[in-house]
């Protein structure tokens, strides 16, 4: 195979047709847990909205709300990824081992967006959000007007919140707590827990909520130090909940309870560029005509964030 400019640029063709595919037939899961934000600069600037307190019965004169507006930036970060190909390997490639090569890099560069937004997940703990809060606290104001009012926790830790050894047990909870949850009025938000997401550590008991239709149940003794019986109940979850198996959550205990079903999901990415396949492959320039590569590489921006955190409980057991 000629190696010349045109033809270099023809073999370009062929492997970005090939990256293309690749990403786009890349399973991706991001889209469940997050809602996908377009960005036309470098930083956006978000208004959420505090909670609102909902419909009353209308007597005498309407009573004003005044929802404020609270601010979240999220600033957007670059991303790259590359690969140098021999170009005496790539002229006698004769089986198109390069277009699998080439394949395989763009399903790599498909993964991420669903790796940053496991990064921001596993930094929920850490990471402040929109309230001024970790994203995951014990201790979220209802209101930021009012400090008099309580608070709320979307970070639930101890033994009973251990999905491994009470798989339906801590489903329950975590449909409790969020069933819980009040505005600044002191009126529910109506939500509930769609969606459980869990390291694949953890696959087989999120199953087990979901598709059981059988599942043991054990009674403790009358000190509650020792399980003396088991039985068998029905499984009141089945086919109710989705389970979203994240093989970036790097914390092989923790699982996390989400609703998905308002106009907003629990996290954000926001996407200023898609990845774009780019390279360096005209035979004049130094990285060819000295080192004898071809450079191929995918370049976007994008970052991951948080919304709402009433939307998401962490449940862990310690």
């Amino acid at each position: 195979m000629l190696l010349n400019r045109a033809a270099s640029e023809i073999l370009f063709t062929g492997y970005n047709a090939q990256f293309q595919a690749a990403f786009l037939a890349m399973p991706k899961f991001y889209q469940e847990i997050a809602t996908e934000m377009p960005s036309g600069t470098t930083t956006e600037l978000y208004h959420w909205i505090d909670q609102l307190p909902g419909m009353r019965e209308w007597i005498g004169a309407r009573q004003k709300n005044n929802p404020s507006l609270r601010d979240y930036t999220l600033t957007n970060k670059p991303f790259e990824d590359t690969i140098a190909l021999d170009k005496f390997k790539v002229k006698d490639d004769t089986h198109g081992a390069f277009a699998q090569t080439v394949w395989a890099f763009g399903q790599a560069v498909a993964k991420w967006p669903d790796e940053q937004i496991a990064a921001v997940v596993e930094a929920g703990t850490t990471d402040l959000c929109f309230d001024g809060q970790y994203y995951f606290d014990t201790d979220h104001p209802l209101s930021l007007d009012d400090a008099s009012l309580s608070t709320y926790s979307n970070l639930l830790v101890g033994a009973t919140y251990d999905l491994s050894a009470d798989p339906i047990g801590t489903w329950a909870k975590a449909q409790a707590a969020m069933g819980a949850f009040k505005g600044a009025s002191g009126k529910p938000l109506g939500l509930r827990a769609d969606t459980l997401m869990v390291p694949p550590a953890l696959e087989r008991y999120a199953l087990q909520v979901a598709q059981a239709n059988i599942v043991p149940q054990t009674f403790g003794d009358v000190t509650g130090t020792a399980n003396v019986a088991a039985a068998s109940v029905s499984n009141i979850y089945m086919g109710k909940m989705k389970v979203v198996v994240n093989p970036y959550l790097t914390t092989t205990t923790a699982a996390y309870a989400l609703c998905t079903a308002r106009g907003i999901k629990p996290f954000v990415w926001q996407l200023r560029e898609a990845p774009v396949f780019v390279n360096l492959v005209d035979p004049t320039l130094p990285n060819c005509f000295n080192e004898r590569e071809f450079i191929y590489g995918a370049e976007g921006r994008g970052v991951a964030g948080y919304s709402f955190p009433f939307l998401c409980i962490r449940l862990s057991p310690s």
